[in-house]
């Protein structure tokens, strides 16, 4: 909130003072630029990344003021540009990352300005695109470490709580799942500091390594719990991995030095690791735990975000890859590419063709509410509705009974930094609406601005809804099939890259990579199933998870390893599919 808060005001108002009022709705689509990339790695090569933004942005303000030269032609460039900007500017794994693009392309073309004014409008763009980058360094020096170390301490105090239970006979799988999720995000902060060819950073690749590292262990509670009921695991053992597990705890809080972790798991593993059943598998996590939590404690923190070279990036998210595969009509990307670029091109015809007063406002909705899922759709219709009443109660109230200017940029102000304090969207539109009718007031009148804006949403909701409904509808159903259809794809794709590696002929750049996507893939589909509430669904996921990272694991193990190792590793994927009887 404080960023991009900050980000929304030093934009609005340094804009509107030094580029004029004109320029002054960019500020909405940088401020959201700014929350979308703060999702992103933006400390992996940050002067590359600003300036491939300032490019795009750059080109988008050209299109959007050539469109508005011609009527006719505008109708075909607006469609193009729309849909480019859906379909190639876009990431899988965050579906809100082309929306501060779009709304750019809208907005620019909205606020339309005579070609002498262009440059200003440039270097309103650039400004706020070095605004974005200049907070970013400044709010959020963060040493990334601490951010790992929490992530090693929330799921390692999960796995203690889940071993204390097993202990006492009422295991449970929630803190699991609490845990996988924890991880996952790890995962996505691996995904997002990938670079042209290469997979990760230097913290990237310890944090990989971490990563699987704590969610074998955590899915291996499953064999723990089983073992422990049929006596094959004794309490005492459980008990002393307890104890290791909350020392790892602590020095991940800084409360003790990494020598106590290695010396007690090196006490651990001395005693159990001829235990073929459970103690070795236990003892080899433990072992590479405390090597990459030791490894973490001496990196160097210049070079935390510096590409490492050793680790390539598969093919499986380049464009040429990524365009095959989703420029089909039954894809949801291109699908929602098409809905979008129809929709909004037929609407800014006729909003120009009209020339109605604020008309924009019919546009933002239209821009805002339209999602890839026609369910989901209608969830943000009634949020927007909700959110848009309120905000126009509230500012109709208070403006009318304070009749101030400088109360109304206070209310801008506020509605500004609390836009980007909730994740509710009827909470965002609120805030979103009380500082957009707020600008709006500041030169015009308040309570014709209000009827407008009621008479606007409801006509925006109405064609979402139509849109929807009408123009390449896709519905929660055909997403959660296609996502299942790619997870199995991928996992057959790991099993055969990993017995290629595993006989010496195989890649093993794209297992992590397979890896990592089957992680964020899986953890798509859990949150699509929150709302499509499917226990099959439900089950398909944990079945899956737990395939990628013991199948994974497996493999990643053999890494550096004798032929002899390889052939028994390879054994073991072969027995774990044959248990599970889905691939073939």
């Amino acid at each position: 909130m404080l960023r991009n808060g900050t980000i929304a005001v030093l934009t609005m108002f340094g804009v509107a003072i030094l580029f004029g009022e004109k320029n002054i709705m960019l500020a909405f689509p940088i401020a959201l630029t700014s929350a979308v990339l703060g999702r992103q790695n933006f400390r992996v090569k940050t002067f590359d990344k600003t300036l491939g933004i300032i490019i795009i942005d750059l080109i988008i303000v050209t299109f959007a003021y050539i469109s508005r030269l011609n009527l006719i032609t505008g109708i075909v460039i607006n469609f193009i540009s729309i849909f480019l900007i859906m379909y190639t500017i876009t990431n899988q794994y965050d579906p809100t990352f082309y929306k501060p693009f779009v709304m750019l392309y809208v907005f620019t073309q909205y606020a339309w300005v005579p070609l002498n004014q262009i440059p200003n409008r440039y270097l309103a763009v650039i400004f706020g695109v070095l605004i974005i980058v200049i907070c970013n360094k400044a709010i959020n020096e963060i040493n990334e470490k601490s951010l790992l170390g929490k992530s090693i301490s929330k799921s390692l105090s999960l796995i203690v709580e889940s071993l204390r239970d097993i202990l006492k006979g009422n295991y449970s799988k929630e803190k699991e799942v609490e845990c996988t999720n924890i991880m996952r995000s790890l995962a996505y902060k691996i995904y997002v500091s990938r670079y042209r060819d290469y997979l990760t950073t230097n913290l990237g690749q310890i944090q990989f390594k971490i990563f699987m590292d704590i969610e074998h262990l955590n899915l291996f509670l499953r064999k723990i719990e089983e073992g422990y009921s049929h006596k094959d695991i004794a309490k005492e053992e459980i008990e002393e991995l307890i104890n290791l597990l909350e020392q790892i705890i602590e020095f991940s809080d800084g409360k003790i030095r990494v020598d106590n972790v290695v010396n007690e798991t090196n006490r651990y593993v001395n005693k159990h690791i001829k235990e073929a059943k459970y103690g070795y598998e236990i003892s080899v996590v433990l072992i590479n735990l405390s090597k990459n939590i030791t490894s973490l404690a001496y990196i160097n923190k210049k070079d935390i975000n510096k590409v490492y070279e050793r680790w390539q990036r598969s093919y499986l998210d380049k464009t040429r890859y990524t365009f095959k595969e989703y420029f089909r009509r039954d894809s949801i990307r291109f699908k929602f590419a098409m809905r979008m670029a129809i929709t909004l091109t037929l609407s800014l015809f006729v909003g120009e063709l009209l020339g109605f007063y604020k008309i924009i406002w019919a546009i933002i909705t239209i821009m805002s509410v339209i999602q890839p899922y026609y369910e989901e759709t209608l969830k943000k219709t009634k949020d927007r509705v909700v959110g848009n009443t309120i905000a126009i109660v509230f500012t109709g109230v208070v403006i009318n009974i304070m009749d101030n200017r400088y109360m109304t940029i206070v209310i801008l102000i506020a509605s500004l930094y609390l836009l980007y304090g909730f994740k509710e969207y009827h909470k965002i539109s609120l805030f979103a609406a009380i500082a957009s009718i707020c600008v709006a007031s500041l030169s015009n009148n308040i309570n014709e601005l209000l009827v407008y804006r009621i008479t606007y949403v409801i006509i925006g909701v109405l064609i979402v809804i139509l849109a929807n409904k009408f123009i390449y509808p896709y519905k929660l159903k055909d997403g959660i099939k296609q996502l299942e259809e790619k997870i199995e794809r991928y996992n057959y794709m790991l099993v055969k890259e990993g017995e290629l590696y595993l006989q010496d002929k195989g890649n093993i750049h794209i297992v992590r990579d397979i890896i990592i996507h089957l992680t964020l893939l899986n953890q798509k589909l859990y949150l699509r199933n929150l709302q499509y509430e499917d226990e099959e669904v439900d089950r398909f996921v944990d079945n899956n998870t737990f395939d990628a990272i013991e199948i994974g694991y497996a493999i990643l193990m053999s890494y550096g390893k004798s032929r002899d190792f390889k052939k028994v590793k390879l054994e073991e994927i072969s027995r774990l599919l044959k248990q599970k009887e889905r691939y073939g």
